[in-house]
């Protein structure tokens, strides 16, 4: 008995350290969510996200992501508990060495600042399917708008578990600013809004915690990151036409798409992809004039290689 005890523990003991040394295999894992359809009285016009979900889910399917690693949530999928559970299950399998890209289509935001952290006392925020437009005091006061410093800690926590050898992408083809809605005298559509979500006497100043502030920087251990934002501060997100298939998209989506797949077998850095992706966007709108719309990009390093997922 003693002999095969002795055996049996040196099989326990190869199996440890056998496991000590197994690395899982790296993953291309993707978010999308899409919001195309708001409910009746949120006070949001309807956009056409669900196109966007479907050019993307194509995109990321040509560069290797898996069916089991895309997750989409849609209309009324996309709540903002649904949105953190969504974000909750994406940080949990997320291992090192992953590709994960998150892409938001929906309306954005303005509210005021919550703590203290924005230079101009101003929070941006995404809009999931059950927020509503107006501040409501007592009734509702922004519970349900996901703001960049939420999204921004979720971002962290991803660049955490893929660790140095993974790479997160972001895509926000929202804006905040704008009208909200379908513009009356074209057949634009617009996503955010001019109207500040805040108290009728909130007067936006300066954050006294601007140290608080979440910025990507490089750090040791943690995934580099870029974050494509669809347009400047002071910009409209303006949707595109696409005659060819007579469909609405998002404006950023399209020229990201189009941009990821004449590239996606080419290393380019962060910067010569952004440069790229400026200029798709400038062609795409050359015959609205009236139209200024600059996508804004925000990266740990704009030298790191940019490739949206592991290849195939």
């Amino acid at each position: 008995m003693t002999k095969y005890r002795l055996l049996l523990r040196y099989s326990l003991f190869i199996c440890l350290w056998l496991n000590t040394f197994t690395v899982s295999a790296q993953t291309n894992r993707a978010l999308l969510v899409n919001i195309s359809h708001y409910p009746d009285g949120n006070g949001w016009e309807n956009i056409h996200a669900d196109n966007d979900a479907r050019l993307m889910h194509s995109l990321l399917a040509a560069c290797g992501y898996q069916e089991t690693g895309i997750t989409t949530l849609t209309d009324a999928q996309a709540t903002k508990r649904g949105i953190i559970r969504a974000l909750q299950n994406l940080c949990n399998s997320t291992q090192a060495g992953d590709h994960v890209h998150l892409h938001f289509s929906c309306h954005g935001q303005q509210m005021m600042d919550d703590n203290g952290d924005e230079e101009d006392g101003l929070d941006e925020a995404l809009i999931p399917y059950d927020a509503l437009f107006w501040y409501e005091p007592g009734e509702y006061e922004g519970e349900n708008h996901l703001r960049d410093d939420e999204l921004g800690e979720w971002i962290r926590r991803l660049r955490r578990k893929a660790g140095a050898e993974g790479h997160v992408t972001v895509v926000l083809d929202a804006c905040h600013s704008g009208t909200g809605n379908r513009l009356p005298e074209a057949d634009d559509y617009v996503r955010g809004t001019g109207y500040i979500f805040a108290p009728d006497d909130y007067v936006p100043t300066a954050g006294k915690h601007q140290e608080l502030s979440l910025h990507l920087k490089q750090e040791a251990g943690l995934a580099p990151t870029v974050v494509f934002s669809a347009c400047l501060a002071d910009e409209i997100n303006f949707e595109y036409f696409d005659t060819r298939q007579s469909r609405y998209y998002g404006l950023l989506t399209y020229a990201f798409c189009e941009a990821a797949r004449e590239t996606k077998n080419t290393f380019l850095n962060v910067d010569r992809f952004t440069l790229l992706l400026k200029q798709k966007m400038q062609a795409l709108t050359a015959n609205k004039k009236k139209r200024k719309q600059t996508p804004y990009m925000e990266c740990t390093n704009p030298q790191d290689s940019f490739r949206l997922g592991l290849k195939p």
